[in-house]
């Protein structure tokens, strides 16, 4: 009798550790599910919270901020100036 007392005490004591990790985890999911949508409805352009949507639909990144801290870098970037010859389409001074 005393050992299946003391299995039920051990089998509650595990089911309620379980449980409770498993509350705390949802209820994380949960604070960064409503942190995004804070984040994503004070940005000034949608395109920025759709870049970080798809970089997080693709797996890119493992959190939000880092994916909204990528697309800002990126987006904050000068765009390289292309290399073309100013002077490859002057014929005026070639001879001919």
């Amino acid at each position: 009798m005393e050992l299946v007392f003391i299995g039920l005490v051990i089998f509650v004591i595990w089911l309620f550790t379980t449980l409770h990790k498993i509350r705390r985890r949802d209820q994380e999911k949960t604070d960064k599910k409503i942190a995004f949508a804070k984040w994503a409805n004070e940005q000034q352009d949608p395109h920025i919270v759709s870049m970080v949507q798809n970089l997080l639909r693709e797996k890119r990144f493992k959190t939000w901020e880092e994916a909204a801290e990528y697309v800002e870098q990126t987006r904050n970037k000068p765009s390289p100036e292309p290399h073309t010859n100013v002077h490859a389409n002057d014929k005026e001074g070639t001879p001919s």
